[in-house]
């Protein structure tokens, strides 16, 4: 019997019968068609998707959001602001320094930031931060107005640079959130504890952090950002966790040995990752809404790690992030 194995990224694998190897060749080449890179930007499935869409009338407002993304997430975005209340207060600001992505490629056009914060202060802190990915607000908590802020390691290297405008920009996310309405707690509240300081949560290893000076990078040196406190999670970098869902995957492709499964599952690490990630998500969780903390987050150049650690953080904290809307015309469905 001829077969196809298809090695799918969610760990499954799909295995196709043929009758002759000559259909096996003729679906591995149409296969291989579809998977490969195109050779122009027009083959991409997005751009298919959007011609079907405009002949649709069911999918007429999809066509329409798609034909004007700009704005419309430009309109999304303001509606955020609005929903988590920042604009109830003078605190913060929206920059459009980001406009059509000259500062940061990778980060959206229009930025949380304090308000007394300038534009000129936050292309000082874009040289200084990894990948231009500067330190900025990505949700408030409603309750506390504590926030949540995202950000790339800072450029210190083993010459131990400082930049004034990133340690004022951090400074400054911290006495916004005093600031904030939401911070003023009621009488009947029990006294709150210590320090409110600014917890930056670095989600790699101490060690990691340090090598990084080598490549340029770095961490956040406590003697210059005094207001703040700086966590590592000792999480792995991505080519760790890559090796270790390779090792998951080719365990669930095995017969299964009840005797060694679970001893085999844990030596692929798996499990540790995934705990370590629910452990700096509950982190941020506890401090933005127990402690009334604000949290940055990074790791080395603040994606992978960042993104699931920021994400999951979010979707604990605030139901809106646990809810489907279903289409248009019809009510919520919250999970």
């Amino acid at each position: 019997m001829v077969q196809l194995h298809l090695t799918c990224k969610d760990c499954k694998v799909i295995r196709c019968h043929f009758r002759s190897s000559e259909q096996a060749q003729d679906w591995l080449r149409r296969l291989n068609s579809v998977v490969r890179p195109p050779a122009r930007l027009d083959e991409l499935f997005a751009f298919a998707f959007h011609s079907c869409s405009a002949t649709l009338p069911a999918e007429r407002d999809l066509h329409e959001e798609i034909c004007h993304a700009g704005e419309h997430v430009r309109g999304r975005f303001k509606g955020e602001v609005q929903r988590m209340g920042f604009s109830n207060h003078s605190a913060w600001r929206i920059s459009d320094i980001n406009n059509n992505f000259r500062l940061c490629a990778t980060y959206p056009e229009q930025l949380l930031v304090p308000s007394w914060v300038t534009d000129k202060e936050l292309e000082n802190v874009a040289s200084f931060r990894s990948w231009k990915r500067i330190p900025a607000v990505v949700y408030r908590h409603q309750s506390t107005g504590a926030v949540i802020g995202r950000c790339g390691q800072p450029e210190v290297s083993w010459w131990g640079w400082r930049n004034a405008d990133d340690e004022h920009l951090v400074q400054s996310i911290a006495k916004a959130c005093t600031m904030d309405p939401a911070a003023i707690k009621p009488l009947t509240e029990p006294p709150m504890t210590p320090s409110q300081k600014l917890l930056i949560l670095d989600a790699r290893s101490y060690a990691a952090a340090v090598a990084n000076r080598a490549k340029g990078g770095g961490c956040e040196c406590p003697e210059y950002y005094p207001n703040c406190e700086v966590m590592f999670m000792g999480m792995a970098n991505i080519h760790s966790i890559r090796r270790s869902f390779q090792c998951l995957r080719a365990l669930c492709a095995q017969v299964p040995d009840p005797a060694n499964w679970l001893s085999a599952l844990e030596g692929t690490k798996w499990l540790q990752h995934l705990s370590l990630l629910l452990k700096a998500s509950l982190l941020v969780v506890n401090a933005v809404d127990r402690d009334r903390r604000p949290v940055l987050v990074h790791c080395s150049d603040g994606w992978d790690r960042t993104p699931q650690i920021v994400a999951l953080a979010k979707l604990q904290l605030d139901p809106y992030y646990r809810t489907m809307e279903v289409s248009r015309h019809a009510q919520t469905c919250t999970v």
